[in-house]
């Protein structure tokens, strides 16, 4: 994986969890905000 796999993976996941109301503000956060939120939505999708 490239290093910014994760990114893509965080919009995936975004997209995969939209209800949360989180989508269109992806854009707006700092790089280690949209890491954070893709180890949480991670979570979300483990289980």
């Amino acid at each position: 994986m490239h290093n910014l796999g994760w990114l893509d993976r965080l919009q995936y996941l975004s997209v995969r969890f939209s209800h949360l109301g989180i989508g269109a503000d992806i854009a707006a956060l700092s790089i280690v905000e949209a890491w954070g939120l893709y180890l949480f939505l991670s979570r979300l999708a483990d289980g």
